[in-house]
């Protein structure tokens, strides 16, 4: 039970209540809480629904504070931000706190797994994304705990192959760590970017435990077509790389923009 997951719900999802149900389902006894700055009679019913404590941040703002607040409401040492619209597999909880307790000597930060697409409700099977983000994570096939701060660092410096609602972060290793309010896109990226420089593991839990979805009204769909996201992730490649070679690998990452084409 030293585990919770938070959602930090934005506007009136309707996939909220399934990704609820999921994380009730969870095969390892875990808590569960609702976080907003967005507050709406919808969401203050589904969490009354599911008997799930219901929180409203003070002081809206992007999706930095509304992620440090959603954290901030939990009192466990774990604690995995759970994206509203998406599906968590009943393991999910017992495969990642089993593998933080096989790692623990390592001093891990945060510990993650693999994910399935669903476009629409349905599974997508393969995709320019996942492809390069298997390639991206190779050194965690190899070991299940990254301890190297030059191989973390390493990993992220093409991109960000963690898959962010897959990850549990452990409070007491992590320290202070917040998300940067500076970004609405990459904040994820940017916190482990800045994890990679500390002392401590990442740990990779190679299953897909999460169902990851994309639809038209995602947040990730909008930041794509508004150009949010290829902006922010030109500014933190340019400041690993440069702005030539950030260019570049810039107009590759565009690619794969379409895999969020629904």
């Amino acid at each position: 039970m030293d585990h919770t997951f938070v959602i930090p719900a934005y506007k009136d999802s309707p996939h909220l209540e399934a990704c609820i149900t999921a994380l009730k389902a969870q095969n390892q006894p875990t808590n569960l809480l609702i976080a907003t700055s967005t507050p709406s009679a919808y969401i203050q019913s589904v969490a009354a629904k599911h008997d799930v404590p219901y929180f409203v941040s003070p002081r809206p703002g992007g999706i930095g504070n509304d992620w440090n607040f959603a954290i901030n409401k939990a009192s466990t040492r774990y604690v995995t931000i759970a994206h509203q619209d998406d599906i968590y597999k009943p393991d999910y909880t017992r495969e990642i706190m089993a593998a933080i307790s096989n790692y623990q000597h390592t001093k891990p930060l945060i510990a993650f797994c693999g994910y399935i697409d669903m476009v629409n409700g349905v599974e997508r099977k393969r995709s320019l994304n996942a492809t390069v983000k298997n390639l991206l994570l190779f050194p965690f096939y190899l070991k299940g705990a990254i301890t190297s701060k030059l191989v973390k660092k390493a990993v992220l410096s093409l991109g960000d192959p963690i898959c962010c609602p897959s990850v549990t972060i452990d409070r007491v290793n992590t320290g202070d760590m917040r998300f940067s309010e500076e970004y609405s896109c990459v904040l994820d990226w940017v916190a482990w970017l800045q994890l990679a420089r500390a002392e401590g593991s990442f740990v990779f839990v190679n299953k897909k435990l999460v169902k990851h979805r994309i639809h038209i009204g995602s947040e990730t769909t909008h930041q794509i077509q508004n150009g949010k996201r290829q902006q922010e992730e030109l500014e933190i490649l340019s400041g690993i790389w440069g702005n030539n070679i950030a260019k570049l690998l810039s107009k590759f990452y565009a690619k794969g923009y379409g895999d969020n084409n629904v």
